[in-house]
């Protein structure tokens, strides 16, 4: 492992409580993101090649130094769909599974195969005024290993390259005086034990206090937690919530998750 491998394995461990060594390495992690200003947009621009192509590899970065989805190389094809009691009739035959309160998991893979085939169209998945439109929980390449997930989850794909410092562009733009801490008091002494300077000031932007994270950042739910938003694919079978993120007052949400699916590392 590289240097920077090295201080994010640790630094990962401290945020999720546990090193990493001591997780299950049989699964694939991975990591869904949910934004409500494109999760349903995202249908009106599906490209069916896209959702068949094959994605493989570690995390790439597109560029940049802020917390964007858009720095991220798209995984379309293992991407999740979610879908609520309303939807086409024609996905049915896709759903993987229905939980408890009606929402259904579709994978990109498979919408794009029904789409070549001619017995799912576009016009049938758009949003109208009679019904609700699967949304999409983006899925960014990784190659399935913890480590990976969670430098996607943490915008650390090309560290030291691409780190911002969130708390110190508040106290430049006016919001905070310097002495003034933004971080969730829950997640203060956990980040101090991080050496790097410049990857402690990136992730604490990933751990704001309520306040802040309304407006810029993420508020860390913390191991094992999740929004709602992407609850769907922590009830899979055999899937389990590694940890979670919240974005603004609710428009944003983000989890790595361990499926049960092989990692690209295992046998079979």
């Amino acid at each position: 492992m590289s240097h920077w491998d090295d201080l994010l394995g640790h630094a990962f461990g401290l945020l999720l409580g546990r090193p990493l060594a001591e997780f299950d390495t049989a699964g694939t992690y991975a990591v869904f993101h949910y934004d409500d200003e494109t999760a349903g947009e995202a249908i009106e621009d599906l490209d069916p090649g896209e959702l068949v192509a094959d994605v493989n590899g570690r995390s790439g970065d597109l560029g940049g130094d802020g917390l964007y989805p858009d720095r991220w190389v798209p995984d379309l094809p293992r991407s999740a769909f979610i879908a609520t009691d309303v939807r086409p009739a024609a996905l049915q035959p896709l759903i993987t599974t229905t939980t408890d309160n009606g929402r259904a998991v579709v994978w990109g893979r498979d919408i794009g195969r029904a789409l070549q085939a001619g017995s799912l169209s576009l016009d049938e998945l758009s949003p109208d005024g009679y019904r609700r439109y699967p949304h999409l929980l983006l899925r960014p390449r990784t190659d399935g290993s913890l480590l990976d997930a969670m430098r996607a989850a943490t915008w650390t794909m090309s560290a030291p390259d691409g780190l911002c410092d969130i708390g110190d562009s508040l106290v430049r733009h006016g919001y905070v005086e310097p002495e003034v801490s933004v971080v969730d008091p829950r997640w203060e002494s956990t980040l101090d034990q991080i050496g790097d300077d410049a990857l402690r000031r990136h992730l604490r932007g990933l751990c704001l206090d309520a306040h802040w994270a309304r407006i810029t950042g993420a508020y860390y739910l913390g191991p094992g937690e999740c929004s709602g938003d992407v609850q769907p694919i922590a009830d899979l079978p055999g899937s389990r919530v590694i940890a979670g993120w919240e974005f603004g007052e609710g428009q944003g949400a983000m989890a790595v998750v361990l499926l049960s699916e092989p990692s690209a590392g295992s046998p079979g």
